[in-house]
């Protein structure tokens, strides 16, 4: 059976990235765009609002490349991922392609002064 597997079934899919917090800063301070290109409207405001910002955008590029890989689609883009902090403080994942409509992602994100990881398990047709 291929990695997909049968047509309507469920398939979990694993992925985990780590980013340095210093690539981030810098390239948030060089380039602004760096911003809006990787990052929906509500991640820069929730990440800006915080003295760790550079920590919490660290974090939420990790979990996008973590969902990526997840659901093994390199071509769906970092800002189509949305990370959104629920009441309770659990990270989840909002996903505007179409194509992923139906997947369920369960979340988890830590970071350091240093560095960000993301680990992200999905269940995709």
């Amino acid at each position: 059976m291929s990695s997909r597997g049968k047509p309507g079934e469920f398939v979990p899919g694993l992925g985990i990235d780590i980013v340095e917090v210093s690539r981030v800063r810098r390239l948030a301070s060089r380039r602004p765009s760096f911003l809006t290109r990787f990052f929906t409207p509500g991640e820069i405001e929730y990440c800006g609002a915080s003295a760790n910002r550079y920590e919490r955008m660290a974090a939420r590029f990790a979990a996008k490349e973590a969902v990526i890989k997840a659901l093994d689609d390199r071509s769906l883009p970092l800002k189509s991922i949305e990370i959104i902090k629920s009441s309770s403080g659990r990270p989840s994942v909002k996903i505007s392609a179409r194509r992923h409509a139906g997947a369920r992602i369960e979340l988890s994100l830590t970071h350091t002064s240093s560095y960000a990881c993301a680990a992200a398990l999905a269940w995709r047709k």
